[in-house]
């Protein structure tokens, strides 16, 4: 059996290296695009609880932990597992998950959680799911944003093609207050609200759209962000943003059912990214690639993202453990 604590001041000082090792891995082996907090800042976060962590302790020293949030009522957000070392690795995982449930089995009674395995993490599926975890695939797509091949064929959509009735235009504020429908009748039935409930209510909606548009998720490029309008009302929307300095993401993109079928979705894609194109070329953005993720098992989604130039780079599984299976006994 190992050893786990809740992270206190008493260890404020030994957990800095475990902590810094994590930072020094986290592009190469945890895939962040983000830089993570510095340790002070992690500390800053964890005095005012919004964020906690566990520690795997061996002979009273730190060498593990596992990051977690309940700031959310609806989710526990589990951010990180990462073990120094390469010793035993998936018995120290289970030391942490086991105490992760049990110090969030309160609080599970009414969120789930959601845990992105980035990375090295991906290893630890199959032994998470003997702790009642599901998961989806995602991949994540990258368009390289310097091939000038790929621009090309992006530059080519033509907005004239689309149907009577139907434009695409940039984002605006004026489309805010519509925009939490839109995403809420979209996404009703995707896969994304089994890992984000937020997806599942008008309100959590509203959270979603808030944090993209107010650059919460990283830069907001409102211009190259697209509205596709059906008769002067908002039908579909593609949005774009800077998630790290050399790197651009498309956070969301969705499209009413009764508008499906039609292939806008690829035009609003084609247009969002090769307005992208044109912003990294004119010098104002240094953007090296632009990436999305996507559910695996939406073929229609991968198809579409290849069709505009896109590639597969690589895929983890998104975790989560439903509320009504957090009744674990441990």
């Amino acid at each position: 059996m190992y050893q786990t604590e809740v992270l206190s001041e008493n260890y404020f000082k030994i957990f800095a290296g475990v902590y810094n090792d994590f930072r020094l891995k986290c592009a190469q082996d945890y895939k962040f695009e983000i830089d993570p907090l510095n340790y002070q800042e992690f500390l800053e976060y964890f005095n005012k609880k919004l964020l906690n962590c566990i520690l795997l302790v061996e002979d009273n020293i730190p060498t593990g932990f596992l990051a977690y949030s309940c700031a959310s009522k609806e989710a526990i957000e589990l951010f990180l597992i990462h073990i120094l070392g390469n010793e035993r690795v998936d018995e120290k995982r289970d030391a942490l998950v086991e105490r992760f449930l049990q110090e969030t089995q309160n609080e599970r009674k009414e969120a789930l959680v959601s845990y992105p395995m980035l990375g090295v993490q991906a290893e630890y599926k199959n032994r998470l799911a003997l702790f009642n975890f599901k998961f989806i695939d995602l991949a994540v797509m990258v368009f390289d944003i310097t091939n000038k091949h790929l621009i090309k064929e992006v530059e080519k959509v033509n907005l004239y093609s689309l149907p009577i009735g139907y434009k695409i235009v940039p984002y605006n504020e004026i489309y805010e207050k519509e925009l939490a429908t839109l995403i809420l009748k979209s996404f009703k039935e995707s896969s994304d609200i089994n890992f984000d409930v937020r997806f599942g209510t008008i309100e959590g909606c509203k959270d979603i759209a808030e944090k993209i548009t107010k650059s919460i998720y990283g830069r907001f490029l409102a211009d190259c962000s697209k509205i596709l309008m059906h008769e002067n009302k908002p039908a579909g929307f593609c949005f774009a943003n800077i998630t790290g300095e050399t790197i651009g993401n498309i956070p969301l993109i969705g499209i009413l059912k009764e508008h499906q079928g039609m292939g806008l979705s690829k035009l609003l894609l084609k247009s969002t990214v090769g307005d992208v194109a044109k912003l990294n070329q004119s010098g104002y953005l240094n953007l090296k690639e632009l990436n999305a993720s996507v559910d695996l098992n939406n073929m229609h989604a991968v198809k579409m993202y290849e069709n505009c130039g896109f590639t597969r780079s690589y895929s983890y599984p998104q975790a989560y453990l439903e509320k009504s299976n957090s009744s674990l006994d441990l």
